[in-house]
């Protein structure tokens, strides 16, 4: 285990948080890459950013529903809270940056800036920045909340983990603990740029029949590059032979070097490769796009999706819970959602007035709501 591992070890064992000044000092710090890693850095990195990208749209695009706990019905609107839950933002973009605190930083924390009603239920919260937000264990075992150094009241603090460990207050973060995976994508990714940008090796060779000595291989190599600037033209060589070099971009290594970046990216995240540029299963990949989403659904975003439930429920009332409508997410061609309505109906599951409004359409008048 070396110097970083246990440094970020003990952070975790302690229970404490990195400080601002702590945390940027870690980002500085080279990964055995040669790369910085932060959560700028990690952003750079595009399997990184398609990543955190696909599973904050996911859920945050999916529709939140507020039930009374017992009933089966959803609340006809959503409480104040969740219809503007942070000053000009909607409930989508608040769910959305919630979700890139988590998934970069491992935790997600809200400032409630706002109360309302006779239980002084929070009625606004703003989120904060990750890496501004300090979290520590008092001797008595309370903890002790700090925003740019200013200490916080812990009643207002809304706190989210993504990665719980026993006994650990944070949750863990991915950025710090797959830096050198992350950082190694970095590098291999500014490798390639300055391959095609600077030219790692030279375009050819000019032969020469005799040694033109250093003045002479001087003059014949800025003739040739005068030359043939900005010409197409045939070229002549009198005692001399120009020879192309030509290398494979697989022989180079760093795209095979990329490649299998995004592989370990993807596994960091639990997101199929082949959803953010990866290479697919071959003959075990999905025969449809609709298996492909049941899967991630299934294995990646259902675990987020309970924790927001059980944190946005922690700001409700106890007599209410909120859930996401997780079926908005797997969307079915047209027969086979056509096809799965009619057996519906004919089951008594729904009525026809029911189906239709699942497909966005107006009640029919008298019998319509009747079951076939």
């Amino acid at each position: 285990m070396g110097w970083w591992d246990r440094w970020v070890w003990s952070r975790v064992a302690n229970r404490e948080a990195l400080t601002l000044e702590q945390l940027l000092a870690s980002e500085t710090t080279p990964t055995h890459a040669g790369v910085p890693v932060g959560t700028d850095q990690a952003l750079q990195l595009s399997a990184v950013w398609a990543c955190v990208r696909l599973l904050a749209d996911a859920v945050s695009t999916l529709p939140l529903d507020v039930y009374r706990r017992g009933e089966r019905d959803p609340l006809p609107e959503l409480p104040p809270l969740l219809r503007q839950p942070a000053a000009g933002m909607s409930l989508n973009e608040w769910l959305y940056a919630v979700m890139v605190s988590l998934l970069l930083r491992g935790n997600a924390y809200g400032i409630v800036t706002a109360r309302s009603g006779s239980t002084l239920l929070p009625a606004q919260v703003d989120l904060a920045h990750p890496d501004r937000l300090g979290v520590t264990v008092l001797p008595d075992g309370r903890l002790s909340y700090r925003l740019n150094g200013e200490e916080l009241d812990p009643a207002d603090v809304w706190h989210v983990r993504a990665y719980a460990f026993p006994g650990a207050v944070l949750g863990l973060s991915p950025v710090e603990y797959a830096r050198q995976t992350i950082g190694l994508g970095l590098a291999a990714e500014k490798f390639g740029a300055q391959w095609f940008g600077d030219g790692s090796i030279p375009s050819g060779v000019i032969y020469a029949d005799r040694d033109p000595k250093k003045e002479g291989a001087a003059k014949l190599k800025a003739e040739w590059v005068a030359s043939r600037k900005n010409n197409r033209e045939p070229a002549v060589l009198s005692g001399a032979k120009f020879e192309l070099i030509s290398v494979k971009p697989e022989e180079s290594q760093f795209l095979g070097t990329i490649e299998a970046n995004v592989q370990a990216i993807a596994r960091l995240y639990g997101v199929p490769p082949e959803m953010v540029g990866g290479s697919t299963a071959g003959p075990l990949a999905y025969t449809s796009p609709e298996m492909r989403s049941l899967d991630l659904l299934t294995y990646t975003v259902r675990g987020w999706l309970v924790r927001l439930e059980n944190a946005i429920s922690a700001l409700l009332p106890s007599t209410q819970h909120a859930r996401f409508n997780a079926a908005g997410m797997v969307r079915v061609d047209l027969k086979s959602r056509y096809e799965a309505h009619e057996i519906a109906i004919r089951a008594g599951f729904l009525t026809v007035n029911e189906v239709r409004e699942l497909e966005d359409r107006g009640p029919l008048p008298d019998d319509g709501g009747a079951v076939a």
